[in-house]
């Protein structure tokens, strides 16, 4: 959770993923989209500049047993935790798992930066201006996720309902949800997430309970 914009200490901080994490430099990147004023502020901030931030937060995707084929999809800005857990299986000594990668159009890809990361890359557009011709999820569909795989997702919620409809029930799903967070450590109770359960259970919150979550147990307003 970034305060953007250090002139103003009143505003609420807004959440943000970690692409990558240098433990020995203590820094880390983040991988965002400009989309509204605090987003644009960050942008044009300066080295050397103090922002004010509350790190590490959230829960991380479960490591998948040793041999088992691993699937990434992303959709957009979502593709920055899925970048860093690439980046954590090939510490592990993992194969590099496939990424499918899609956004509106080439630019939203940032292809010379999500090349650095070890992954086998497919990207998809909806305008067919790099790759697949469409969106992420018939991309990925199209080349047949094999029910022996981990699939880890991320991405805006059109996407996260179309997968879990279109893929074999039988593959597991993990998903880190985009949602709206004001406090980042469940005090405000902003970003409640509809699961299945009963009561108190059949609510979650992402900054506390999240942002990962098993997709196929997420209730989706239809």
């Amino acid at each position: 959770m970034i305060r953007c914009d250090a002139a103003e200490p009143y505003r609420f901080r807004r959440p943000f993923s970690f692409a990558s994490v240098d433990v020995q430099e203590g820094t880390f990147d983040i991988y965002y989209k400009i989309v509204g004023d605090q987003t644009r502020k960050l942008a044009h901030s300066t080295p050397g500049m103090r922002l004010s931030g509350i790190l590490p937060l959230g829960g991380a995707f479960t490591i998948p047993p040793p041999g088992t084929p691993v699937v990434l999809i992303a959709g957009g800005v979502g593709v920055a935790p899925l970048l860093l857990f690439a980046k954590e299986l090939a510490d592990a000594g993992r194969p590099h798992p496939v990424l499918y990668f899609g956004g509106g159009i080439s630019a939203d890809l940032t292809l010379e930066y999500v090349s650095e990361f070890p992954a086998e890359i497919h990207p998809a557009t909806v305008d067919g201006s790099c790759g697949f011709h469409g969106n992420v999820v018939d991309l990925a569909m199209s080349e047949r996720v094999s029910k022996d795989t981990c699939v880890y997702a991320c991405g805006p919620v059109p996407m996260l309902k179309a997968l879990v409809e279109m893929l074999p029930q039988e593959v597991p799903i993990e998903a880190s949800l985009e949602e709206i967070m004001a406090c980042g450590i469940g005090a405000c109770y902003g970003c409640g997430v509809r699961v299945d359960g009963s009561g108190a259970d059949s609510v979650k919150l992402a900054c506390r309970d999240g942002p990962v979550f098993d997709l196929r147990q997420i209730i989706f307003e239809t």
